[in-house]
């Protein structure tokens, strides 16, 4: 007799966009290259460093020389693990790729998706410059702003209510921060570091008006 299964309930956007992102850094780390860290004591640069690495068969590749005590070594998986149960070490991160662009794989909007493309089909992918609206400032004239809303990331501050004229600007309801997120939301946003300043102009009963 066949069993009934409750079927899964289908993963939220952001929440796969994450699982994805965490898919793609994994994709990009580099096998046997790793970052090692050492505690006080051991200096990288030494010659007791060199001969920490070597006793776990590595080899250096090379010694960072400012702010952190620290090398990148050559070395297999296992040994990795050995190396970062030792005493003298702080911590032992597998190495990976770093590109001046980011890419969010399977965007939740195909607006996203189009963007960044101009032939069909879509490809599922929205690439985009890694400072990605960095430094500029967004000034949103509408309902307001949630600024606790996840998709900004704590860069959102209030602004000017000229409904209830206070420095406060709520929304009450939800196109101004809907808006807000399209310009720079974490995971809807077409540029992703933007700061927002939000002012109401409107309230839930009364339809923004703009006037030239």
């Amino acid at each position: 007799m066949a069993q009934s299964r409750t079927p899964r309930r289908p993963r939220r956007p952001l929440a796969a966009a994450r699982a994805t992102a965490l898919a793609a850094v994994a994709a990009l780390a580099l096998r046997g290259s790793y970052v090692v860290t050492l505690r006080p004591g051991v200096a990288a640069r030494s010659a007791d460093g060199a001969a920490l690495v070597a006793r776990y068969g590595g080899t250096v590749r090379h010694v960072y020389t400012a702010a952190l005590n620290r090398y990148a070594v050559r070395l297999p998986e296992a040994a990795a693990r050995r190396l970062a149960a030792d005493p003298a070490v702080a911590s032992v991160v597998r190495d990976s790729v770093v590109r001046a662009t980011a890419t969010q794989h399977n965007p939740p909007s195909w607006g996203l998706d189009r963007i960044d493309q101009p032939a069909l089909p879509l490809d599922q992918r929205y690439t985009y410059p890694d400072n990605a609206g960095g430094g500029a400032t967004v000034y949103v004239v509408d309902t307001g702003l949630r600024i606790s809303h996840r998709d900004f990331g704590g860069r959102a501050v209030n602004g000017y209510d000229a409904v209830e004229k206070d420095d406060v600007a709520q929304d009450g309801n939800g196109h101004g921060t809907h808006v807000a997120s399209t310009v720079g939301g974490t995971a809807h946003g077409v540029p992703r570091r933007p700061e927002w300043w939000p002012s109401a102009c409107s309230t839930t009963r009364a339809p923004a008006r703009s006037r030239a």
